[in-house]
């Protein structure tokens, strides 16, 4: 046994290959062959078609629940616009009247600015301190609201000039 051993050659093995004799099947299991593929074929078509049909219902409830996120989005938007828009309108409502108000006060300071040159025309031309103490006490009782009416005003001045024509006339 030693003797194996010792030796040391390469010694090459030559695997051949099996060969397998292939079995021969009846009709019968053919036929059943052939069944099973198309049962496992139709099988496999059905669940595939099943698996397409979950994907679709599935993309279709995430599509609606987008629908319903993005309709709260617009509907939100909407609301938040509709505010501004309304905020816009009473913020340029307010400087409409600011300015409608200051326009009004810039007139009337104006009036009672030419009401006091007048005055002190009428009062220049007055010629005895008891002609000027008369036109001035006319003067002085007319009343704000007629001196900014220009109609009420002018009237007003018409009287107190026919009162004292002869010094008065403009």
């Amino acid at each position: 046994m030693k003797d194996i051993f010792e030796n040391n050659e390469n010694v090459e093995i030559e695997v051949l290959p099996v060969k397998k004799k292939k079995r021969k099947l009846t009709e019968k299991q053919l036929e059943n062959l052939r069944i099973g593929r198309e049962k496992m074929k139709a099988k496999r078509e059905r669940l595939k078609h099943e698996k397409e049909e979950r994907e679709k219902l599935k993309n279709e409830k995430v599509a609606v629940k987008e629908n319903v996120k993005i309709k709260k989005v617009v509907k939100r938007e909407r609301k938040t616009n509709k505010k501004a828009q309304e905020e816009a309108l009473r913020h340029r409502e307010s400087l409409l009247k600011k300015k409608e108000t200051e326009t009004v006060l810039k007139t009337q300071a104006d009036r009672l600015s030419q009401f006091d040159d007048l005055r002190s025309k009428w009062l220049q031309k007055t010629t005895t301190i008891e002609e000027y103490d008369t036109v001035e006490k006319e003067l002085d009782n007319i009343p704000e609201e007629v001196i900014v009416d220009e109609a009420s005003l002018e009237t007003t001045l018409l009287d107190i000039m026919t009162k004292y024509k002869g010094n008065l006339e403009q």
